[in-house]
């Protein structure tokens, strides 16, 4: 469900436009469907790294980092969602939520 949206990624690249894509099919899902909070806290994730990349050249290691994240988290929404443990979902948003703050602190 959620790892779907790396194949963005991959179709449209890992740079500017890649995330661009990914952050727009997460916000449509999120205004759209179920499951609204966990596509939202990916779309974030994925429209800050796009504003973070359009101010500064950004290494090579930092998009792969990224990308390794953001597979990460979307993996981590997959599970916990099958599981059907609304505190193991919870957990899930509430790590990627901060996981994402501290970004923008720091970035």
């Amino acid at each position: 469900m959620f790892t779907a949206l790396i194949e963005t990624l991959k179709d449209h690249g890992r740079g500017v436009h890649g995330y661009s894509a990914l952050a727009e099919a997460a916000y449509e899902k999120a205004r759209s469907g179920p499951q609204a909070a966990a596509y939202y806290v990916l779309a974030k994730q994925a429209d800050d790294f796009v504003e973070f990349v359009e101010r500064m050249p950004v290494p090579a290691r930092e998009i792969d980092a990224m990308f390794d994240r953001i597979s990460a988290n979307a993996a981590a929404l997959d599970a916990a969602f099958a599981s059907a443990d609304r505190a193991a979902v919870l957990d899930v948003l509430n790590t990627i939520a901060h996981d994402s703050a501290a970004m923008r602190t720091t970035g």
